[in-house]
């Protein structure tokens, strides 16, 4: 008699929406027993989905299943991936689809040409310095520390960098491998070269200026490698599926670019200590200038603290000189900067020596405005002020990126008055080229990076083939030139008057890492603060260099006014084309969260921004002692409500 088949069922995740709250679907896989994380292909309606097995040995159901059309040839993903997909699902109220697509490289069943990849032209030696006490007090806290995650609070130039390094040999060591983030790509062929030094044919790159197939075959090296691996890159790195993972490391864990602003809305420190937690991982965060969240939970016992309060080889920190604005004799008629900051800069030229001005806004222009009416050029679909770019010679919307060459007649009254006013980088540019012609100039931001060679940009930084580096936040962190003893901040005041609970908490982080780029050589540096607020906390602590001060007096306001860390937030944003549909819907729905309760309503009031990308937007601050309340709340939303959980600002 012969035997019957036994057919094994399980559930897949499908990578097609099906909705947020589903979380697979059962299947068959015949004789075949597939493991949790296997990819397959799997019939969805009429069509074929790729799908990811997490459940398995299921009994039979009572309803007809499929079958799994194919079983991809790739091992299965590590269980701690897995797991983190299913968290992300719940813990930001995401559906399986855009988890999937986040965790996944796109083109996933193409068959990938391995090119090789190019030499970096820049190339660095790691430092072979003796480790200091400080140093080696760190190293320990992580190894030995009572909670799986360790914030480093270290000055700029303490060599956190360097502590990343031995933690990371003592995890090859082990069979293990690491990952390493980064906030800016700008950062990572600095880093990039310094890992590869160290740790050659270990390292794997991944950011988002890779393409998608560079991002595929970097996927599938970690999935397929038997070795320990290396990731140094941008947020998305964290979700490489390395088999044996035993530290994470989040450099500068303050920055906002760790938070994902489409779905799943998530924040990489979050995810990374979830990461962390089901992979038996060591969490390491570094930073100057912690978030005040990470520094409550520092105080509150629940992460490991080190602290670094000296930099490497006695260096002295830079003095900082504040120029109050307000003052009619430090200005210069018809440029930006001040003439305390130019004296510097021409002192710093003629010695041979770089410096670093920094303006947090693109753009040769903020503006273009008609000197006789006030008409100013705006964007037809957003209704926002265009800014003016001389290398292209157009006014640009920075939400829908619509592009128009300047108008000479002004549209409201015929006149040919147009003048343009404020500035960003490409101004400040052209403002030093006439002020300094001999001065070998370089620029760093948005606009630049898109075509720039960023390894060939830091070869030449470090060559001192460039005298000044003019840039937005791109260049406020991580840079380490020995060379640079000047900083000049153009103007302190662009964030500190934004409408938002954590813009004093930027500004002094902001001003505090831009400061800290200056002497790091054999020479104390400079630096050179422009504001018209002279005493603001923000300013006065950047001076004084007092993190906890700052800090505890930020953590009062925000346990004052019910922001976090003392309370959870939710930001719903309403759109519409039509103005009234868009302010009776956000109307709507706030009357109807007045019937839910323990929860505290905001609004509804227009976005900062309340017109983009051809829409009308208003928002709704929903406030709650409990992040699970929030999460119901939610749950209950119509699907034209845009949600974020744990927004990192409120504009």
């Amino acid at each position: 008699m012969s035997k019957v088949a036994t057919k094994n069922y399980v559930v897949v995740s499908p990578l097609t929406y099906t909705g947020a709250e589903t979380r697979g679907f059962t299947y068959d896989s015949g004789e075949q027993e597939l493991p949790v994380g296997q990819i397959v292909k799997v019939p969805l309606g009429r069509r074929q989905s790729l799908g990811v097995v997490t459940q398995i040995n299921l009994p039979k159901p009572e309803f007809a299943t499929k079958p799994v059309s194919e079983v991809l040839d790739l091992p299965p993903l590590p269980a701690h991936i897995t797991n983190l997909a299913t968290w992300m699902q719940d813990y930001y109220y995401a559906s399986a689809k855009s988890v999937w697509q986040t965790l996944l490289p796109a083109g996933i069943t193409r068959k990938r040409r391995i090119k090789e990849v190019e030499p970096s032209p820049l190339t660095l030696k790691p430092s072979t310095e003796p480790l200091t006490a400080e140093q080696e007090a760190a190293i320990k806290v992580v190894e030995t520390g009572q909670r799986p995650t360790t914030l480093i609070r270290g000055v700029t130039g303490a060599g956190k960098t360097r502590i990343y390094m031995e933690l990371v040999a003592t995890e090859l060591a082990k069979g293990n491998s690491a990952i390493i983030l980064v906030p800016e790509i700008a950062l990572t062929p600095q880093l990039l070269a310094l890992f590869h030094a160290r740790f050659p044919n270990r390292i794997l790159a991944y950011h988002s200026t890779l393409t998608e197939s560079q991002k595929h075959v970097a996927w599938q090296r970690a999935l397929l490698s038997e070795e320990p691996m290396v990731v140094v890159g941008a947020r998305s790195g964290l979700f490489l599926p390395l088999a044996r993972l035993g530290l994470v490391v989040i450099d500068e864990c303050h920055e906002t670019s760790y938070k994902q602003e489409q779905n799943p809305r998530y924040h990489a420190v979050t995810a990374a200590a979830q990461l962390a937690r089901l992979a038996g991982a060591k969490l390491v965060l570094g930073s100057a200038t912690p978030g005040v969240q990470e520094a409550y939970l520092a105080s509150e016992g629940r992460l490991n603290l080190a602290e670094l309060t000296k930099r490497v080889q006695n260096r002295s920190h830079p003095e900082i000189k504040v120029i109050d604005m307000r003052q009619a004799e430090v200005k210069q008629c018809g440029s930006q900067i001040s003439r305390p900051l130019l004296q510097a800069l021409t002192e710093t030229l003629e010695a041979g020596r770089q410096s670093l001005l920094f303006i947090n806004r693109r753009g040769s222009a903020s503006s273009h405005q008609c000197d006789d009416c006030g008409y100013v050029s705006s964007c037809p679909t957003c209704h926002l002020p265009l800014t003016f770019h001389g290398d292209r010679t157009k006014l640009l919307c920075h939400i829908c990126n619509y592009q128009l060459t300047p108008p000479a007649i002004c549209p409201e009254c015929s006149h040919a008055s147009f003048k343009f006013l404020g500035g960003g980088t490409q101004r400040i540019e052209a403002d030093i080229q006439r002020l300094l012609p001999k001065a070998r100039l370089a620029r760093l931001d948005k606009d630049s990076a898109r075509g720039h060679d960023l390894a060939e940009l830091h070869r030449q930084l470090h060559a001192g083939e460039i005298d000044i580096l003019i840039g937005t936040q791109m260049i406020a962190k991580g840079l380490d030139l020995p060379a640079l003893d000047t900083v000049g901040v153009i103007n302190a005041d662009t964030m500190l008057h934004m409408p938002d609970y954590s813009a004093s908490e930027r500004t002094y982080q902001l001003l505090t890492q831009v400061a800290g780029r200056a002497g790091r050589g054999d020479a104390s540096g400079m630096v050179y603060i422009q504001t018209h607020s002279p005493t603001h906390p923000a300013v006065t602590a950047t001076v004084n260099g007092d993190y906890w001060k700052f800090a505890n007096a930020e953590l009062a306001e925000r346990q004052e006014h019910g922001y976090p860390p003392f309370r959870y937030l939710l930001k719903l944003t309403v759109s519409h084309q039509d103005k009234a549909t868009a302010s009776r819907r956000a109307q709507e729905l706030y009357g109807k969260l007045g019937q839910v309760e323990q929860v505290r309503r905001l609004g509804p009031a227009p976005a900062l921004y309340d017109r983009a990308g051809g829409q009308y937007h208003w928002h709704i601050i929903v406030k709650a002692a409990s992040r699970p309340r929030l999460l119901a709340v939610a749950k209950l939303l119509p699907d034209w409500c845009k949600t974020d959980i744990d927004p990192i600002n409120l504009l």
